[in-house]
């Protein structure tokens, strides 16, 4: 590329918390390497604008959430016929790099008709990026882009979680733990209740109990699992719920962060938490009952286990197996 990079659009196609947690990594890549003016964010997350409100501690500060597109722009084979006319909604001629981080070829028809000077996108294996390379894409969301730019820079760049946890977070997390005693964090809810990503209770139960006799089990729960709450308190006596003690200011995805940031490790599946956890700079142990090799965080301090990979469900593991795993790297 020989020109400066200053306008940067970025797509993701991904509408949930976790898919924009995902893209901060590439965001850090982007104003490490191209030092652009600004990075257009797009997503199509029905207008929730997760970098604007619930994730505005992780945005950086020459991000702009573009607001200006059609709802589930993309998707539809007419929105083709409004890609050029876009541009119209911002001060400039053109787009330095639209990176379109999805692998749907009628969405990739869509955006490549945004200007622009250069088009990066794993689709048909990057067969229509701008400048183009033959490589091998990569399962991973994440790696699946930087591996491209890792390629046009000719350097060989891995994920970067590094975040700046704000002051006032992470002294509230530390004002409400003990300084005399030891977190194990634990996040065992889905999001998606009909897809089987969580580990059976009596099993999570097991694990806290084992691990109690050290440490404090502190369990990321909203205040919405009060019949969940009420039956973790019932069988793990010093558990301890951090939600429970703030108000709605920290009752943001930062705070989980920041208190993840402090235990001596944290146990998750495979849910938005596990993506806050990932930036926490601690171990982190992620279960997936599958696909991890596509969604898991990249950061060197997750520890991941995809249960499909080891043949069984996540519905069937064991406390005795997750204990394994983790004994293995504690």
């Amino acid at each position: 590329m020989n020109i400066k990079i200053k306008k940067i659009l970025f797509i993701n196609t991904g509408g949930g918390l976790g898919d924009a947690l995902v893209c901060i990594p590439l965001f850090n890549y982007l104003n490490k390497h191209f030092e652009p003016h600004n990075i257009y964010y797009y997503a199509t997350d029905l207008e929730r604008y997760w970098f604007e409100n619930k994730l505005a501690e992780y945005r950086p500060s020459n991000l702009i959430t573009v607001k200006s597109f059609p709802k589930h722009f993309g998707f539809k084979n007419f929105h083709k016929s409004l890609s050029a006319r876009l541009i119209n909604k911002f001060n400039f001629d053109s787009f330095d790099i639209i990176i379109d981080n999805q692998t749907r070829y009628r969405n990739t028809r869509v955006y490549k008709k945004i200007p622009h000077k250069y088009y990066i996108s794993p689709c048909l294996n990057y067969f229509l990026s701008k400048p183009f390379f033959l490589i091998k894409r990569s399962k991973s969301i994440t790696n699946r882009i930087i591996n491209y730019l890792n390629k046009i820079k000719k350097i060989s760049e891995k994920p970067d979680y590094k975040i700046k946890i704000q002051k006032i977070f992470l002294d509230k997390a530390k004002n409400l733990l003990n300084a005399n005693k030891k977190y194990i964090g634990f996040s065992i809810t889905s999001g998606h209740k009909t897809r089987k990503k969580e580990i059976k209770l009596n099993e999570i139960i097991n694990i806290a109990n084992h691990f109690s006799y050290d440490y404090i089990p502190m369990f990321f729960l909203e205040d919405k699992y009060k019949k969940l709450k009420n039956e973790i308190k019932k069988q793990v006596p010093n558990s301890f719920f951090p939600e429970e003690k703030v108000n709605g200011r920290f009752k943001k995805p930062i705070f989980i962060t920041a208190l993840g940031s402090l235990t001596e490790f944290n146990i998750s599946i495979d849910n938005g938490i596990s993506h806050m956890l990932s930036f926490s700079n601690n171990k982190n142990f992620i279960f997936y009952n599958n696909f991890s090799e596509k969604f898991k965080p990249i950061g060197k301090n997750n520890i991941i286990y995809d249960c499909n990979l080891n043949g069984i469900s996540i519905e069937d593991i064991t406390s005795e197996k997750i204990l394994s795993v983790i004994n293995k790297h504690i």
